[in-house]
Parts: structure tokens; C-alpha cells; sequence
């Protein structure tokens, strides 16, 4: 598995690649955070919070407001980085790499296991940076928007932060395990894809609406209730465990 993860980590840090991801991050992290801030609006009182809500201004000035701007845009970038995923995997197949890596390490389970772990360490790092750049692109829009950020700084502020990116982790993990699954089975780039994109957009969203069990079985509205538990239909307890079993 090891030489799985220095190869997969080998096309990662490519200087182009990490360049575009860079200012892509950067864009989508600033644009996402600058329209979570600007469209904040105080709580009516007695108004159900949802999942597809924006934060309030009253979220906003708590403690976790920088860092929970930042698990709002990820939520949002869900269907993009399932894409992304599914396009690295599956690309391997229709490329014929996947056979080479094959007759250099053989075992499929090492293989596949190696690039899942480079792929969400790469992730996790880039999320991190992704993270700072909302913070301090929400840190400089607040005050437009009469939000207080006095506390975004404080030892409450930093227990947050850890728990939003821990939330943010395994957010990062559930959809990499299921785009693994996807580019496993259709072994095609824009079919992978497109069934991914089908699945998690209209399919999971219009029956989980309609069917109610879906919203504690579908993975993607699972992977939403531990990003957004304060939103979700079950607890963030019961999509770990959930979660856990599509895993296996």
C-alpha cells in the first residue's frame, strides 16, 4: 500500500496540479465564504434550522462563526469534489494504469486503499488552507454585515475549529469512499461521474425529501447530517455509524 499512496502522492504534488488547485481553492473558498456573509440575515424567532439554510447573523457571531462559514462551503462543494473523486479512480482504469500498478503491487484492496488514503491526505491539507481563507475572508466581510467577531479568537473559538475540521475529515472520507466505489464499478470516467452527479443531486435529494428513511440511509444526506448536525434529520452519532458500514 505504501508504494500506492507515494505514487498517487507523486501526481498530486505535480507543480501544475498543485498550482491549479491552489487558485481554484482559493476562489471557491473566498466566493463561497463572501456569499454565506453577505446574504446572512438575522433568525426569525421559532424558525427551524435546515440543511440548506445559510448561517444567521446570530451563528455568525458565536465562537465556531469563522469556522462554521467554511463547513457551509464544503457542504456546498459536495457534488464537486464527489466529481473529483470518481474522475481520479475511474481515470485509472480507462487509462490502463491501474493494470501496471497491478504488476508492481499486486492486491486490488492495497492498491485502491493506497490512493484513497493519498487522496484524503491531499484533501485534508487542502481543506485546511481552504479553511484559513474563509476565515479571513469572513473576518473581513463581518463587520458589513454588523457581525461581531470578537469571539472568533477567544479558546472556545479554537475547540470549534477542531471540531468543524474533524467533522470536515470524515465529510472528506465518506466521499471518498463511496466515489471509490462508483470509479470501481463503472471503470469510466464520465459514466462514473455522471451516475455520481445523477445520484447525489436529483436521486438522493428528491426521494430523501419525499421519503423519510432516505434522509438516514442515503449516503450523501448521511455525510450531510455530520457536517451539519445542528440541521440534520439523525444525529451525527448514528452517520458514523452509518457510514461506518458503507465503509466496510
Amino acid at each position: 500500500m505504501i508504494r500506492s499512496i507515494r505514487a498517487e502522492l507523486v501526481k498530486l504534488t505535480r507543480g501544475r496540479f498543485l498550482a491549479i488547485t491552489m487558485i481554484v481553492t482559493t476562489l471557491f473558498a473566498a466566493a463561497a465564504t463572501a456569499v454565506v456573509v453577505l446574504t446572512a440575515e438575522s433568525a426569525p424567532a421559532g424558525r427551524p434550522s435546515g440543511p440548506d439554510q445559510l448561517l444567521s447573523i446570530e451563528a455568525l457571531a458565536e465562537a465556531g462563526g469563522g469556522t462554521a462559514v467554511f463547513a457551509q462551503t464544503a457542504a456546498f462543494g459536495a457534488v464537486f469534489l464527489l466529481a473529483v473523486f470518481i474522475a481520479t479512480v475511474a481515470g485509472e482504469f480507462t487509462r490502463g494504469t491501474f493494470r501496471t500498478m497491478l504488476l508492481q503491487q499486486p492486491g486490488r484492496g492495497r492498491v485502491l486503499a493506497g490512493k484513497m488514503v493519498a487522496l484524503v491526505g491531499f484533501a485534508a491539507l487542502v481543506a485546511i488552507y481552504a479553511a484559513a481563507v474563509a476565515w479571513v475572508t469572513a473576518r473581513l466581510l463581518a463587520p458589513s454585515q454588523g457581525i461581531d467577531t470578537t469571539l472568533w479568537t477567544t479558546g472556545d473559538a479554537l475547540a470549534a475549529a477542531a471540531e468543524d475540521y474533524g467533522r470536515l475529515l470524515v465529510f472528506i472520507i465518506g466521499w471518498a469512499v463511496l466515489a471509490t466505489m462508483v470509479g470501481v464499478l463503472t471503470r469510466s470516467v464520465p459514466i462514473g461521474v455522471g451516475v455520481g452527479l445523477v445520484w447525489s443531486g436529483p436521486i438522493e435529494n428528491v426521494i430523501g425529501d419525499g421519503w423519510s428513511p432516505g434522509e438516514r440511509f442515503f449516503p450523501g444526506l448521511v455525510l450531510r447530517a455530520v457536517i451539519s448536525p445542528d440541521a440534520a434529520a439523525i444525529s451525527a452519532g448514528r452517520a458514523l455509524v452509518t457510514l461506518s458500514i458503507y465503509g466496510l
